[in-house]
């Protein structure tokens, strides 16, 4: 009989690669692991920082810090605002960001019982975003410089900023607190329509946006990230309805602030790939009796090719005691892949 040979080399070898940690790259920082807050003033009460874990079936618990405070649990299983399992979006509330660099610690624990971390730097300045305001995306090299990210994966295109992740409420945020009455004007193109949605698909603007609550008048549950989306001002945008939705039958939608009583205002001819301007503004009207603010929304949609016509896609009257009369405006796609083209926002006097 021949001599067994030893394999311990070899299997020295394997069990060394076995005991490894996964890389520091199994945990993903979208959009870099130096970001800012603060150089276009406040915007919302936290700063997202978004990521996705690899291997998150290897995880047991998903934890954040900021400045080595104690842990804070943080989520990594698709809900809502986190569409793919294994994405994470931080709330880190700016409130408690020290001016300068600080550092947000990501710490995943295995379940045989290994860790390993990923460090952001964030730093907090003071700015400030007066009106009127322009974003030229050829002239910009960390869309960050000019706005802030709030959900899901983007991507710096030379046509625009693109949604490089489809989802729920993909939203970008430009302006601040301070915002208030305002037209902001962009482009869209829609390349494609999740097959599978919640709440329809739509793609637009969200004027007076200043971030998730926990709480709030509806008393929105906790989480990690925070997912109550009202109030804000409101929505102009296009709806698509549907389970899947059906691509070529949008509607011109107003969506209020501060409840779900939409209005589908009309069809709009619609075609994949073709680029669509809207124009979107929000005028601040004396207080009604009861002191619920009142506000006059206006939409415009058209094809980009085309003159703007002169007439408003559709006008509407808010009046709400909840509904936000300051924000700033979000670029919103809602299970839509699209490019969001230049922008122009400007200030609207009395």
């Amino acid at each position: 009989m021949a001599p067994i040979r030893s394999a311990g080399p070899l299997l020295a070898i394997v069990a060394l690669c076995a005991a490894q940690p996964p890389a520091v790259s199994d945990i993903a920082i979208w959009h870099g692991d130096t970001q800012r807050v603060g150089h276009l003033g406040e915007a919302q009460d936290d700063f997202n920082v978004l990521g996705h874990i690899e291997r998150w079936r290897e995880i047991d618990t998903l934890a954040w810090s900021l400045n080595q405070q104690p842990a804070v649990p943080l989520s990594f299983r698709a809900y809502r605002r986190l569409v793919n399992e294994g994405d994470f979006n931080v709330d880190v509330p700016i409130g408690r960001l020290r001016d300068g660099p600080n550092t947000v610690t990501i710490t995943a624990q295995r379940r045989d019982g290994g860790s390993f971390t990923r460090t952001v730097s964030i730093e907090k300045h003071a700015g400030a975003c007066p009106l009127p305001f322009a974003i030229r995306w050829t002239e910009v090299k960390n869309p960050q410089d000019v706005g802030q990210y709030v959900d899901g994966r983007w991507a710096l295109t030379p046509r625009g900023l693109r949604t490089a992740q489809v989802g729920y409420d993909r939203l970008f945020l430009i302006g601040n607190r301070t915002w208030r009455d305002y037209d902001v004007r962009t482009t869209f193109t829609v390349h494609e329509l999740a097959e599978r949605v919640m709440n329809d698909a739509g793609v637009g603007l969200i004027a007076r946006f200043a971030g998730h609550v926990t709480g709030g008048p509806e008393q929105f549950p906790s989480g990690q990230p925070k997912w109550g989306y009202r109030p804000f001002g409101a929505i102009g945008w296009l709806r698509w309805r549907g389970t899947p939705p059906n691509p070529n039958e949008p509607q011109k939608q107003y969506y209020p602030g501060a409840n779900a009583r939409f209005k589908d205002l009309g069809p709009f001819a619609f075609e994949r790939e073709a680029t669509y301007a809207i124009r979107f503004a929000c005028r601040t009207l004396p207080d009604d009796p009861e002191g619920n603010g009142v506000t006059e929304y206006r939409c415009k949609l058209w094809p980009a090719s085309a003159p703007e016509p002169r007439e408003w896609s559709w006008q509407q009257t808010q009046v709400s005691r909840d509904a936000l009369r300051t924000g700033g405006v979000a670029l919103v796609a809602h299970f839509a892949d699209v490019t969001f083209g230049d922008i122009v926002v400007a200030e609207l006097g009395p």
